[in-house]
């Protein structure tokens, strides 16, 4: 069977599994205290950024260089090498000698840029002695994580050519899946919500059953449906 199309089946049965681990996220947020001054911060660096984004400018070259940067760090990861890197004002490309679904995707669900940050902050208040507070790094994080969501939803509603790759379908599953896990990561180790990794692990596993357990049965139940339509159809025209 052609690979994309066993990819396609792929994404089509995570389908249920990407409302699950969205569910899941939604609870780890709804349990992480807003009074916390660290959470304040984020959203307000989220915030400043979605302004900035929707109403004033849109900082295209700066996601390529960091998307295309991605790319390349990426494939020597994978053990590939880079030929060629262009970089203009709203596009990019990079020429390697090996391609997968890692080296395609990675732009689109590593915040490169929170990882920067979150590297010179450790690098400048314990390395350099710089009096910062967790605050700023919060905000940061928080500007650049929205950062990262507004352009991967943009590169993707434009179209890139990463997604031919593995398929549509299964690109654009496999990002969701892994930004959310990323965001519960983030959430629960720089905020300590009110739940334990425990009790996540069990709302999500309850929660990815029961998703499944209700797509099988709403599927028994269309299957009925269609045979018992045509059942009668054909029934009829005799």
């Amino acid at each position: 069977m052609n690979n994309k199309i066993l990819k396609f089946f792929y994404a089509v049965m995570l389908l249920p599994f990407c409302y699950s681990i969205f569910v899941t996220l939604i609870y780890v947020i709804k349990n992480t205290q807003l009074s916390n001054k660290l959470v304040q911060f984020f959203l307000l660096g989220a915030g400043v950024y979605f302004v900035i984004h929707v109403l004033l400018y849109k900082p295209i070259k700066l996601y390529v260089i960091g998307h295309e940067l991605m790319h390349m760090i990426s494939t020597y990861i994978c053990g590939g090498k880079v030929k060629k890197v262009k970089i203009g004002s709203s596009y990019g490309s990079v020429n390697v000698n090996k391609i997968n679904t890692f080296i395609a995707l990675s732009p689109y669900f590593v915040p490169l840029y929170t990882i920067i940050i979150i590297f010179l902050w450790f690098a400048l208040k314990y390395i350099g002695k710089v009096n910062l507070s967790t605050e700023i790094l919060s905000f940061f994080v928080g500007f650049t994580i929205m950062f990262h969501i507004m352009l991967t939803i943009y590169a993707i509603y434009i179209g890139q050519q990463d997604f031919k790759i593995s398929g549509w379908l299964f690109s654009i599953v496999v990002i969701f899946i892994i930004n959310c896990l990323i965001l519960i990561l983030l959430f629960m180790l720089m905020f300590s919500p009110k739940i334990t990794i425990s009790q996540i692990k069990d709302f999500f596993i309850l929660n990815t059953k029961n998703t499944y357990i209700l797509c099988y049965k709403k599927l028994t139940n269309l299957s009925i449906y269609i045979k018992t339509f045509f059942t009668k159809n054909v029934s009829k025209s005799f």
